[in-house]
């Protein structure tokens, strides 16, 4: 299945199910299905949707896409159990967009216009969720709300904050994080520290 062959069935699924062509649509979907990578971390993506130099090889607005075929497909009549797999395809293909954003920039205002329009669409409601993770440093319970100097981004709930070398405790290394409610989160956490140039080995 070839990144043209991708975007078709998505175009030619939605055309088939809004023209009453039910049936067909959704064995155009369970192909797609069949043929998708489902990963923890990256979510529901296709292998082979990657750039390149034509329209039709934009993974983003191809992601897009995705979603809004399986937002509109993908429940398959007479079948129970189909509403609740589809409900978490849909979200796992918000988690590869998602993923995407994190590590890259969406390149063109059609790319994220459609972006967030897929994320806003369908799925489980992740948009409603207002409240931080809680983070614990071995007995320090970090509440950015309370540390002095602490921008919190709004939307996103993105914060920053570091420790000097005196501050920091072997306990410190034992971070524990618990995520409320549904949807998903990122941090990151490092350790950076100060070197003798004499005792870096650079060979």
């Amino acid at each position: 299945m070839e990144r043209l062959q991708l975007v078709r069935k998505g175009q030619i699924a939605l055309i088939q199910f809004r023209t009453g062509e039910k049936s067909i649509a959704n064995k155009i979907v369970k192909s797609l299905e069949e043929n998708s990578i489902t990963s923890d971390e990256l979510g529901m993506y296709w292998k082979e949707n990657t750039a390149g130099y034509y329209y039709y090889q934009a993974p983003v607005e191809t992601q897009a896409l995705m979603i809004e075929t399986f937002s509109e497909v993908g429940v398959i009549p007479n079948e129970p159990e189909s509403a609740k797999r589809n409900l978490n395809n849909i979200d796992n293909l918000k988690i590869w967009l998602l993923k995407n954003k994190q590590t890259n920039s969406w390149k063109t205002t059609k790319a994220t216009s459609e972006a967030v329009y897929a994320l806003l669409l369908n799925g489980s409601d992740w948009i409603s969720i207002t409240d931080m993770v809680d983070i614990n440093l071995g007995d320090i319970k970090i509440e950015p709300s309370k540390m002095k100097d602490i921008a919190i981004e709004a939307g996103t709930g993105y914060f920053k904050t570091s420790w000097n070398a005196q501050e920091i405790t072997p306990k410190m290394a034992d971070v524990t994080i618990a995520k409320k409610g549904n949807g998903i989160a990122w941090g990151g956490l490092y350790w950076q520290y100060f070197e003798d140039l004499d005792k870096n080995n650079l060979s």
